[in-house]
């Protein structure tokens, strides 16, 4: 492996290390996350930075990326042949002479850059003024697109940061403690030192500002107690509202805030978890913030925004609180890609980076519990789809009377499933579908099916000839009949009951709650349909037997 060299961060030395002495299965975003005791989101960036510069790869495993050191190796830009002509005139001779000296200056210039491209400072200087002039990469990439100092720091330290730089001597050099905005009103701290740049006749003509990040250095003990009580709510077993709400809670105490909400993304749906204060019509808020919230999810950063932006201007309205300054998105990342997102909104003028680090990583512990819920909900299911297969096959087994087949394997599916209601379409001489059993449906909904009102709903299930899974997160929740969603219905199932190839009837089903399912999950859930395909079948072929007989 080649040793790296003294362009690379710390951060990215810090990975390159921890890959290097860790075997591949231990590589995983999660794991390299842990180890480097960084946020996701910080990892994430730069593991995408190494592995564009060729110094790490990676390989899928199932969905999850592990990753690898690579050789690498860089190679000098070495400049071309000087073509000579034979008959120069004294202008072209200017030229030349110009051309060669602009040339000499460009490689200058490059070498100097890489010179003043330490990964850990930052460099920039300064005209009379304070436009700024030269800068080095780590300038570029934390205030991209600053133009002046002015831009870079807060109103309140401007008088400062000035008396130093107008109280500068030749030979003289000063420092000071500073925040300086990456972004809208997000600062991160840092020691400068100020020095002049002088020119001829010893006249000052600009001035250097060499920078050390202390954003490293600022935690305090009180804000590391917060994010290791976090840790805690988010590894309890019992899981919940409660631990959402201590999460929350701690988030408060980093950062005070008057709304505070938890989103994750399901099926193109951006669906609310929880909130701090609980307001009783959400639905105006969430719609608001899908923009806001995307766009911190598909950067797999934290945003924000402050007074005059659309979107936040909307989310105060609906508030109907004035006193907000800004409102942030906090990426929830899982793999290599968001899930959700944290939404604050805060009285306060200003964040620091320090304060963006310790919300990342609560965002982090709750992309962790989020996990482990899915998880164990996906089990949980996936133990019920076996248990109702299973059912299904004793009520098969044990008669072949059409109507008992019908009633028994809607009551017992619904029970082993969890589900609240149920009912079995048949379709009959004419093909069209028509009620036969049901179980629990309210009676609205009873005289809705026995009128055929939601024929367009089972026009999926026949068109694809596959299981219908929607569930209140899903975009497709949008389309079920308003009817349904006031019966509170959180998830519907709709299988298709299948004698061979075609689909003689349709057993549906809808819960209250949430269920997750995976694709085993699913596939289990069809076969149900199968089986009471061939047991309907088995009847109708000993019905015909018997009349004939």
């Amino acid at each position: 492996m080649t040793k790296p060299g003294p362009e690379l961060t710390d951060t990215e030395r810090l990975i390159i290390s921890y890959i290097n002495s860790h075997p591949p299965e231990e590589c995983m975003l999660d794991k390299i996350t842990r180890g480097t005791s960084r946020s996701r989101a910080t990892v994430l960036k730069y593991l995408e930075i190494l592995n564009a510069k060729g110094i790490i790869n990676y390989r899928f495993v199932g969905r999850s990326k592990l990753w690898s050191l690579t050789e690498f190796s860089k190679t000098d830009i070495k400049p071309g042949p000087i073509i000579k002509s034979e008959i120069i005139t004294r202008n072209t001779d200017t030229l030349a002479s110009v051309a060669s000296q602009l040339h000499n200056l460009i490689y200058k210039e490059s070498d100097l850059k890489k010179f003043i491209d330490n990964p850990e400072t930052l460099v920039f200087t300064l005209n009379s003024y304070q436009d700024i002039i030269a800068t080095n990469d780590t300038f570029e990439t934390f205030f991209n697109g600053k133009n002046n100092l002015q831009e870079m720091v807060n109103p309140r330290e401007r008088i400062v940061v000035d008396n130093a730089i107008n109280s500068l001597k030749a030979g003289h050099s000063t420092s000071l403690e500073i925040d300086f905005m990456e972004k809208s009103n997000v600062y991160r701290p840092y020691k400068i030192s100020i020095h002049p740049i002088v020119g001829e006749n010893n006249k000052i003509t600009g001035t250097t500002i060499i920078g050390d990040d202390l954003s490293q250095s600022k935690r305090t003990k009180r804000e590391l107690e917060i994010l290791l009580s976090i840790a805690r709510s988010t590894s309890s077993r019992e899981g919940g509202e409660q631990t959402l709400k201590e999460v929350v809670g701690g988030l408060n105490r980093l950062l005070p805030t008057e709304y505070c909400g938890i989103f994750l993304k399901n099926g193109g749906r951006l669906n609310l978890q929880y909130q701090i204060p609980a307001l009783e019509n959400s639905a105006p808020i969430v719609g608001t913030l899908e923009e806001f919230v995307s766009k911190s999810m598909d950067s797999l950063e934290t945003v924000s925004a402050v007074n005059g932006d659309l979107n936040f201007e909307k989310v105060k309205s609906h508030l109907k609180n004035s006193s907000l300054f800004m409102m942030l998105s906090v990426p929830i990342i899982s793999e290599d890609h968001a899930i959700g997102a944290i939404v604050l909104l805060t009285q306060s003028k200003s964040v620091n980076s320090v304060n963006i680090e310790n919300l990342e990583m609560a965002s982090d512990e709750l992309s962790g519990f989020f996990k482990i819920k899915r998880l164990t909900h996906e089990k949980n299911e996936y133990i019920n789809t076996l248990v109702a297969m299973n059912n299904v096959s004793s009520v098969l087994n044990s008669t072949t009377v059409e109507d008992e087949i019908l009633t028994k394997s809607v009551t017992s599916t619904i029970d082993k499933l969890g589900f609240d209601m149920g009912c079995i379409y048949l379709t009959d001489d004419k093909e069209e579908l028509a009620l036969k059993v049901h179980e629990n449906l309210p009676e609205n909904l009873r005289n809705m099916c026995i009128a055929g009102i939601f024929k367009d709903l089972f026009k999926k299930t026949l068109e694809n000839q596959t299981l219908v899974y929607i569930t209140s997160e899903s975009a497709d929740y949008d389309l079920i009949d308003p009817s349904i969603k006031k019966n509170g219905v959180k998830t519907l199932l709709i299988l298709p009951i299948k004698s061979g190839e075609k689909i003689i009837g349709l057993l549906n089903m809808g819960s209250r709650n949430v269920k997750t399912y995976n694709q085993t999950s699913l596939e289990n859930l069809s076969s149900i349909g199968l089986q009471l395909g061939l047991a309907l079948e088995r009847s109708r072929l000993a019905l015909e037997l018997n009349e004939n007989g």
